[in-house]
């Protein structure tokens, strides 16, 4: 493996494996407050050019992450709605039967109008006082509660596979919450902003599913995975990589200690500079490990 500095700029090209890495977006890639990339995906397009595969994992929506990559003109692989949904136009992977607005649908989970009742009618009987869900509150709350406004908050609000929360209550009334969502077959966790309910997936089987499928499309190559996240629904994600990295965030400030892997990076700056100093950490230490 060799990595290059060539005029103060890195050249991402290892020799013998490739890089899948697998990042969240918001508080991540993106400022967590005013969305921001930095240059992000100016570096994004480097890496893919020196071979390695980008996938965004996030709890946006299908049409959120769309958006993004369409004023960015990308259209790289990624997971919505913390795994509720895998979508590509990856020429290496197979491609589907399914599309959806141009991406092959490559998995979807259980759609949120299959259990959303169930949920509604528990909280209405037992949680009323515990939480808000997402699309029952003002607009006004709404943008202030995501920090969006407009299309951009209409298109968050387009959800497939989950249902958002905000909760008002103790740990223990979310203990006893969690427990009756199980008896649901559901799921509940925590994002940076709200709790996500979900009928049973998350990042790390949505990245689990997508690996397999590339190492079937690709079995001469090797791979190595990194993931990058802020917030404690990306453990799944960070706990199921080569590399995991933590950008830093004052919202999540232990999230850190819950990743066990020697090789786990922590940035020093937030996003959107602290996303592009893990990958830059992630090569240093393979550089270090083939020396």
């Amino acid at each position: 493996m060799n990595i290059q500095i060539n005029g103060g700029e890195m050249n991402f090209k290892l020799r013998n494996t490739s890089l899948v890495i697998f990042t969240d977006i918001d508080g991540t890639f993106l400022d967590h407050d005013t969305f921001s990339d930095g240059d992000n995906f100016e570096m994004l397009n480097k890496l893919v050019k020196c071979n390695h595969h980008v996938v965004f994992n996030s709890s946006k929506t299908f049409h959120e992450i769309k958006k993004m990559q369409d004023c960015h003109k990308t259209s790289f692989p990624f997971i919505c709605e913390t795994g509720g949904g895998i979508y590509h136009k990856d020429q290496i992977l197979e491609s589907s039967p399914n599309q959806r607005e141009g991406y092959n649908v490559m998995y979807e989970s259980k759609k949120v109008e299959s259990f959303e009742s169930d949920v509604r009618s528990e909280i209405s009987r037992n949680f009323r006082q515990d939480l808000d869900i997402f699309d029952d509150i003002n607009v006004s709350e709404k943008k202030n509660l995501s920090s969006l406004s407009g299309e951009n908050l209409d298109l968050a609000c387009k959800r497939d596979f989950s249902l958002l929360i905000k909760w008002r209550s103790n740990e223990k009334r979310f203990t006893l919450f969690k427990t009756v969502l199980r008896k649901l077959n559901l799921d509940v966790v925590k994002g940076s902003r709200f709790y996500h309910i979900c009928s049973g997936q998350n990042k790390g089987k949505a990245l689990l599913y997508f690996l397999n499928k590339l190492k079937l499309s690709s079995s001469d190559k090797n791979y190595t995975t990194v993931g990058v996240g802020d917030s404690y629904n990306d453990i799944d994600m960070l706990s199921n990589v080569d590399y995991p990295c933590v950008v830093r965030s004052s919202y999540n400030p232990n999230l850190v200690k819950e990743i066990d892997n020697e090789n786990v990076i922590l940035s020093e700056s937030s996003a959107p500079e602290g996303w592009k100093e893990c990958v830059n950490n992630v090569f240093s230490k393979i550089l270090i490990g083939a020396i």
